[in-house]
């Protein structure tokens, strides 16, 4: 019993990546929200306090005027007292000239260099400075009044402890943080029903396999969520691919176990015959030779079948130079002593011109092959053969022809579309019929074509065209 091999590490969870995703995304929209919700609470704390700030600046500076004795000051009391509302804030002022000279009210409040540049007239200057210990919130803000003798600049600085506006801060985050917190759970709990109801798709098409039997290989009839079709498709794809390889290997199987018993069984009966001695027995060794003969023959070609199918099925596909390919054939050829007395040709494109196509070498050799044993067995003792490739267009595309010529009987029309069948042979001496199946197989597999022509004045081309670049989906399963 084989076991199953180890799990190299622990698989995934989809639908924890998804919640991880979805979780890690509302955490980030909830800091942007609550950094935003921050930076507004504390704008908000300012400019509230900032319009007291100014309104009491602009209160005090209302009661400051100029007179023959000097700056008369009457400072209201209620231009603080609003800005002493909270208990735990202190109020601080002064009023000063263009020197930064305290005129009345705290002489040491700091002035963040005010002093060191051009004053400003009429707009407000708000600062926070730390003062008596603790972080306090300063405006200044002055204007130009006019004397007997020049105008004068006079400003009012007004500071106030940052605690009623720190609470109003944290009062206005803390209201916000509420709603942002149940926005949070709902999310969390709408993310997690969403993947629930996504991943229920995938789970019908899990146990729609899980369910089958092994011999079921129907496209999956569910209707996928749009991010799976693709790989739904690809899963169809595949199925039928399979289904149709299982189709021919379970064919090429019934009709190998039926070849191989009737040629056993014949090979078996001539043997029978054979002790007989006396000429019968004779030609019935004789008979069992050449069924013999006819068996290994048939055997190997079963073999390359085979073999040419797996292949294609792998799909090794290489560029592969067909010019040299049908040298080394012929080569190989003229060194078995095959040929006899038959005169072999080779017709190539001019030097300089490489015939390369995106193909399996083997394979492709294994066709030719086939093709010059075929032409080999039904020539004349004197025939010519001719290896010719050549350039040529396949489906609007750049391809290329390697012909195999001979000057035997040819075909007869009504032969030509049954002799690529599978185990079809022309009378007694007609080989094991699997020889063109080999070379059919072979150009399926590189989405090209197999054709036979008469050639004149007698004589056969036997032609294979291949792309020079196959489409796509050229090696995958057929």
């Amino acid at each position: 019993m084989l076991a199953a091999p180890p799990h190299q590490g622990r698989p995934y969870s989809l639908r924890r990546r998804l919640m991880i995703a979805s979780m890690a995304a509302f955490a980030l929209l909830i800091a942007v929200l609550s950094v935003s919700l921050w930076t507004y609470a504390a704008s908000a704390a300012n400019r509230t306090y900032d319009l007291l700030l100014r309104g009491a600046a602009i209160a005090i500076l209302e009661r400051i005027t100029v007179t023959p004795e000097g700056i008369d000051i009457d400072l209201p009391p209620s231009a603080l007292e609003i800005l002493t509302l909270d208990d735990d804030d202190r109020v601080f002022y002064r009023v000063l000239d263009a020197q930064g000279t305290t005129l009345t009210g705290t002489p040491d409040l700091p002035a963040e260099g005010l002093f060191e540049r051009p004053l400003p007239l009429q707009e407000p200057v708000f600062f926070d400075s730390p003062y008596s210990g603790e972080t306090v919130r300063f405006v200044v803000y002055g204007r130009t009044l006019l004397s007997a003798e020049k105008p004068q600049w006079i400003g009012v600085q007004v500071g106030q402890t940052r605690l009623a506006r720190n609470a109003m801060r944290k009062d206005l985050i803390l209201k916000g943080l509420v709603p942002l917190a149940a926005l949070s759970i709902a999310g969390v709990a709408m993310a997690r029903a969403g993947i629930g109801l996504a991943m229920r798709p995938l789970a019908g098409i899990e146990r729609d396999i899980r369910e089958r039997q092994s011999n079921d290989l129907q496209p999956l009839g569910a209707a996928p969520p749009r991010e799976v079709e693709s790989l739904i498709t690809a899963i169809n794809g595949f199925m039928r691919r399979l289904d149709l390889s299982r189709g021919q290997a379970e064919s090429f199987i019934a009709d190998v176990a039926h070849q191989m018993r009737s040629s056993l069984a014949t090979l078996y009966g001539h043997l029978e015959y054979a002790g007989e001695g006396g000429e019968q027995g004779a030609a019935a060794v004789a008979r069992a030779r050449e069924q013999a003969r006819r068996t290994v023959r048939l055997t190997n070609q079963l073999l390359s079948h085979a073999m040419v199918i797996h292949r294609a099925d792998k799909g090794m596909f290489q560029s592969v130079d067909l010019a040299e390919l049908v040298r080394r054939l012929l080569e190989e050829i003229l060194r078995d002593d095959k040929a006899g007395a038959v005169d072999f040709a080779v017709e190539l494109p001019p030097d300089g011109f490489a015939p390369r196509v995106e193909g399996d070498a083997i394979a492709i050799r294994e066709a030719l092959r086939n093709l010059v044993d075929n032409a080999l067995r039904h020539g004349p003792v004197d025939n010519q053969i001719t290896l010719r490739v050549s350039p040529t267009r396949l489906a609007g595309r750049p391809a290329f022809e390697i012909a195999v010529d001979d000057a035997g009987p040819g075909i007869a029309d009504a032969d030509k579309p049954r002799v690529v069948e599978r185990f079809y042979t022309r009378g007694p001496g007609g080989g094991s019929g699997i020889g063109l199946a080999i070379v059919v197989a072979v150009a399926e597999s590189h989405k090209g074509r197999f054709d036979l022509r008469d050639r004149a004045p007698a004589g056969l081309s036997a032609t294979i065209t291949l792309p020079e670049t196959p489409p796509p989906d050229a090696g995958a399963g057929r």
